[in-house]
This record gives C-alpha cells, sequence and structure tokens, in this order.
C-alpha cells in the first residue's frame, strides 16, 4: 500500500523521515499550497485507486494575502475529494500558529485557522476519512511546536504528528503514549525548506 502525501508545507518540509509513516510513501506536498493546489498535486503524484493519501491543507487558506473564502474552500475541498478513488484519506488539521511570532501585520489567527479546520473536518468526515488532530496533539508543546516563524514545525512537533499519521494510516499500531484516540479520530466509526511570504 502506497501513502501519498499532498498541500502544504506541514507534510512538504517531510522528506528525511518518511519512512516512520511507512515503507512505500510518496511526498508530492508543496509548500504554500492552498485547496487550489491540490488537483495537480494529485495529477503529479499519479493517484492510484489502492493509495491512502495524507491531505494537509486550511493553514494557507486562512492567511490575508492569498486567503480562500470559506465557502469557497468548503466546495472546492469536497469537490475534489469527490472526484478523487483512493482507498483511503487522512486529513492532518492545522495545527495553527504562534501568533506572538508571527512578523506580517494583519497576520493569519488562530481563529480564523479554527473555521477552515472545522470545515475540512466536515468534509473529510463525508467521505469516510481518520483525522490527525494536529492541534490537540501539539498543545502540550505549546510554543516549543513552531520554530522561530510561529508558523513552521520544529522536530520536536513532528516527533509526535508523524506517529500519528502512521497510525491513521495503519502502518504504526497507535499514536505516542496510547493517546490515539484523543488524535486520531476515525470519522467512518464515528527536511526542510523555508519558505517565502509566510505560507506553509
Amino acid at each position: 500500500m502506497r501513502t501519498v502525501l499532498l498541500g502544504d508545507s506541514h507534510l512538504a518540509r517531510v522528506r528525511r523521515r518518511l519512512d516512520v509513516i511507512g515503507d512505500d510513501v510518496l511526498n508530492a506536498a508543496v509548500g504554500g499550497a492552498s485547496v487550489r493546489a491540490l488537483g495537480a498535486q494529485a495529477v503529479t503524484a499519479g493517484l492510484r485507486s489502492d493509495d491512502t493519501v495524507v491531505v494537509s491543507v486550511g493553514t494557507n487558506d486562512a492567511a490575508p494575502w492569498k486567503q480562500v473564502p470559506l465557502a469557497d474552500f468548503s466546495t472546492l475541498l469536497s469537490e475534489w475529494v469527490r472526484s478523487i478513488d483512493v482507498d483511503g484519506w487522512v486529513y492532518v488539521t492545522p495545527p495553527g500558529v504562534d501568533e506572538r511570532r508571527l512578523t506580517g501585520p494583519g497576520d493569519r489567527t488562530n481563529q480564523v485557522i479554527d473555521t477552515y479546520r472545522a470545515a475540512a473536518i466536515e468534509v473529510f468526515r463525508s467521505a469516510g476519512a481518520r483525522v490527525v488532530h494536529a492541534d490537540r496533539l501539539l498543545t502540550p508543546l505549546g510554543p516549543a511546536a513552531f520554530v522561530d516563524d510561529g508558523l513552521h514545525l520544529t522536530g520536536r512537533a513532528y516527533d509526535l504528528v508523524l506517529p500519528a499519521i502512521a497510525a491513521a494510516v495503519g502502518t504504526a499500531p497507535s499514536a505516542p503514549g496510547g493517546g490515539q484516540a484523543d488524535v486520531v479520530e476515525d470519522l467512518e466509526a464515528a527536511g526542510d525548506l523555508g519558505q517565502p511570504d509566510g505560507d506553509v
């Protein structure tokens, strides 16, 4: 089974540690991506019906300088997910930001990101996806989850996120500390390049 990563730099920056997720992982995510980029990424990846697709999207869609209106975000994401025939979906939620360290005037806020996260979860729920709640998973780290730009994730953050993705994909038995139920939601049943302009 192949695992394909699509979306923004929260996944794109994972290069040297793909083996934590699984043995056969293709990373087609691109820093700065919004929901509008997912179609092209899927084509580049050459998605197959037996793939499990892991998606990280929503953080850039919430950025004021490239904001995709929330209704458009939901519609575009829903239409794209419905158009793709794959074995399974995993959605990695936006982890949020450390607002105190963001440098851009009028930068994104956690309150706005929350709305995009919720909208995406609803879309992926309809597709029977699993959700890795990166925002919940990284709460114990606080500011230490983010590098100095307040946006991208630290190595300590990936130490938590990557095993949780593996658990959601099914290549690992559980998330760290046995807390899988708190951070990986089974909705069917219920590195390293900096990016310009503050995009993830």
